[in-house]
């Protein structure tokens, strides 16, 4: 496909031009009225990342396949811990050859809050958005005070980083943590079921996603029997040999609140190899080293939502996004990094994928204690977890986040009934606890509870990183690495099979 009819297929696609509307000229691509499609400013492409070489779209390497040795550039999509840590690793493991490059696409990346949005968008830069989006909250205490909630797991979420949580939720009983409630809630009519799991049925029986994602967990969990307890054990170690690598220098730099010694178990021992931390602050941390070591090699693309995969007779080469302004922008690239969370079912359905990846929605809520522990706590019931952040109140009250409960339900706000659960679990610690605020986030649950993390069967260069659910920040840079090293077809450090997304072809 050459460039010419590359744009073409792109305008027919959106309803822009009809088939017979547009022809090439050496000005460019002209309607039939004569009008030059390209000034109009309806439609853009955008070459890989040296867009100064003078080298035509269509002559640039599109496929990684090509025999000659040239440099690689992948599109990332997604700004959270998975498409960070896996352009980290990318970078990371090319550096000596710098053979490749990288664009992270993703609309949210640098959200803040009104006032700081506000005053960001003084400039109309790109570079100055990076730049002081990257840099905004550099401390720790900084971040508390100003960076509020939001319903992007990623941006504001976990703290617990717990390789002892290897149990998949796939592993409990439906009948007992599900359906049981749900009829006694039926008959009692006493609003949301207490129980960790919560079926929103009413919403839930009209949604061919939810039904697809129903499907395939019902296949991994009574036909395959598919919980591998120790497979998941394996990445979650991996994450915190990552984290604790002394000879990363870059993740070393990062203060992202690590403050917990272990996790105390329901039945009291303590798993000690556990810690916590802040997601946001990591993420942050990561994105600011990124353009400042490696700003030759990434790219990043603040604003833009992507809306399209470009697809050639079955090869995958590129993809469309939305800006701020509502253009379309199509990007050539070598390699697609799909790291989008729970938007990534969305997009690989578009073109067939299977990617059984449903939003489960969490709840959070931050307390303070007089009680300091230098633990995370499991909660009663199992319902969630207690964990203590590296900041102290003006009274001296230890902040903890707690978050917990699995709900299939539509909706960002957080319930009040899980809310209150959480807070009664956790008095059992904390019975002097305070809240601060509660809020509430959709994650990217897979239905077998394990990342998928690979090359796709149907695009080779399609690559997915996604489905961490309530793992991210416990797994997400060690499931960027194992996607960096399979991209590139390096040694692996822990066995992928697992994770690969071929397993629910």
């Amino acid at each position: 496909m050459n460039s010419f009819k590359f744009l073409l297929r792109g305008l027919q696609k959106r309803g822009i031009m009809s088939p017979n509307a547009v022809s090439k000229t050496s000005q460019g691509l002209v309607s039939t009225k004569g009008q030059l499609i390209l000034q109009l400013g309806l439609f853009s492409t955008v070459p890989p990342f040296n867009s100064n070489d003078n080298i035509s779209p269509s002559s640039q390497v599109r496929y990684s396949n090509t025999s000659a040795k040239k440099t690689e550039h992948v599109v990332i999509l997604g700004g959270g811990i998975a498409g960070l840590s896996s352009a980290r690793y990318l970078l990371a493991l090319t550096e000596k050859e710098k053979n490749l490059t990288i664009s992270l696409i993703d609309k949210n990346v640098g959200s803040i809050d009104a006032n700081k949005k506000s005053e960001l968008n003084q400039s109309n830069s790109t570079e100055n958005y990076e730049s002081r989006a990257a840099t905004l909250f550099e401390s720790y205490v900084q971040q508390q005070i100003d960076f509020p909630h939001f319903n992007i797991p990623s941006r504001r979420n976990g703290n617990v980083l717990c390789p002892s949580l290897t149990v998949p939720w796939t592993s409990r009983s439906l009948w007992s943590d599900a359906f049981l409630p749900m009829l006694k809630n039926f008959v009692t009519k006493s609003g949301t079921p207490n129980s960790s799991i919560h079926f929103d049925w009413a919403h839930l029986v009209k949604d061919k996603y939810f039904w697809n994602f129903a499907t395939h967990f019902l296949i991994q969990k009574f036909l395959l029997g598919r919980t591998e307890h120790q497979s998941k054990k394996s990445i979650l170690e991996h994450t915190l040999q990552c984290f604790e690598d002394p000879t990363d220098e870059l993740i070393q730099s990062i203060d992202c609140g690590r403050w917990a010694e272990g996790t105390k178990q329901l039945n009291g021992s303590i798993a000690t190899m556990d810690s916590s931390g802040d997601v946001s602050l990591f993420c942050r941390g990561l994105l600011k080293n990124l353009l400042s070591r490696h700003g030759d090699r990434f790219k990043l693309v603040p604003g833009e939502e992507v809306t399209d995969f470009e697809v050639d007779e079955k090869i995958l080469f590129g993809v469309t996004s939305r800006n701020q302004n509502g253009d379309f922008v199509t990007r050539q690239c070598d390699k697609i990094v799909l790291a989008l969370g729970v938007r990534s079912a969305e997009l690989c359905n578009s073109i067939g994928v299977p990617c059984p990846v449903y939003p489960a929605k969490g709840h959070l809520v931050t307390v303070s204690s007089r009680f300091d522990y230098k633990y995370n706590i499991a909660l009663r019931g199992g319902v969630g977890y207690a964990a203590p952040m590296a900041i102290t109140n003006s009274e001296g009250r230890r902040l903890y986040r707690l978050s917990g409960f699995v709900d299939f339900t539509t909706g960002n706000k957080a319930n009040h009934e899980r809310v209150d659960a959480l807070v009664d679990a956790a008095r059992a610690d904390l019975p002097d606890l305070e809240i601060i605020d509660s809020s509430a986030c959709h994650r990217p649950l897979s239905a077998d509870d394990r990342a998928l993390i690979g090359p796709t069967k149907s695009y080779p260069t399609l690559f997915l990183c996604t489905g961490f659910g309530s793992r991210g920040w416990s797994i997400g840079l060690g499931g960027g690495k194992l996607l960096a090293i399979e991209l590139l077809g390096l040694k692996h450090d822990i066995d992928p099979s697992p994770y690969l997304p071929i397993r629910f072809n």
